[in-house]
């Protein structure tokens, strides 16, 4: 059976209130978020010293993002939540295909964005300004971003397990709420941004709030069932 997806449009500043809402749900399990971003983020680091560790980071970032945003959403409900509940995703069957395909193709569009960062930073060093190439890689990030952002939640929590009509929906979310995720940005760029006088201990806050607001912009954004206002676009999946 075919579902029609509805993508919302969200108002301007309405960061701002994903954050607040994150506020409340880090204060009610402050160990808990610092514990599972932390990993997540942990992982990714030791990713970045080699590329065979490179390659099992990212084939582990879509279950333990799934797994965050499984404990959020139970933290939501006033549930009884546990470093349990972040593991289970990697122990479910049912998403194991639709994950390691959503890593592939991750891994895959980031060949050519590291091949342009690589021209680029050759060019700096160089001493040449190449604006069209940075134009290009600026682009090309900014799609494959839009295509990732919400693909682990697409796919965990609506259920989706055809790639195109993930990243199809997660780019159109993106591309219909461009102003209040710019706005966003800005003001997790300044929440990160502490991060320099503090000597990055703010991160232990500043990292959570953001994971979890993030994750808050997707259940704004995403419905499984018409919407009566007329600001929202229909996708067939």
């Amino acid at each position: 059976m075919k579902l029609q997806l509805v993508v919302r449009r969200a108002p301007a500043m309405a960061g701002v209130r994903w954050l607040q809402q994150a506020w409340a749900i880090f204060k009610k399990y402050p160990g808990l978020c610092i514990q599972t971003v932390m990993l997540i983020h942990f992982t990714s680091l030791l990713g970045a010293l080699h590329p065979l560790l490179g390659v099992i980071a990212a084939l582990l970032n879509p279950f333990l993002t799934a797994g965050l945003y499984r404990c959020v959403v139970a933290m939501q409900q006033q549930h009884m939540v546990s470093m349990q509940d972040f593991w289970l995703p990697l122990k479910d069957k049912s998403v194991r295909a639709v994950f390691l395909r959503l890593a592939a193709a991750n891994m895959l569009l980031s060949i050519p964005l590291t091949l342009l960062a690589t021209q680029l930073a050759t060019d700096i060093a160089a001493g040449v300004n190449n604006l069209g190439l940075m134009f290009v890689f600026v682009m090309l990030l900014s799609l494959v971003m839009m295509m990732f952002a919400y693909a682990v939640a697409i796919a965990y929590f609506l259920k989706e397990k055809r790639l195109f009509p993930i990243l199809q929906a997660s780019l159109l979310a993106c591309w219909r709420n461009v102003q209040p995720l710019t706005i966003y940005g800005l003001m997790a760029i300044g929440l990160l941004s502490t991060g320099i006088p503090t000597l990055f201990f703010t991160w232990l806050l500043v990292l959570p709030l953001l994971s979890i607001s993030f994750f808050l912009s997707f259940s704004e954004f995403f419905a499984l069932t018409p919407a009566s206002d007329n600001k929202v676009e229909y996708l067939e999946v």
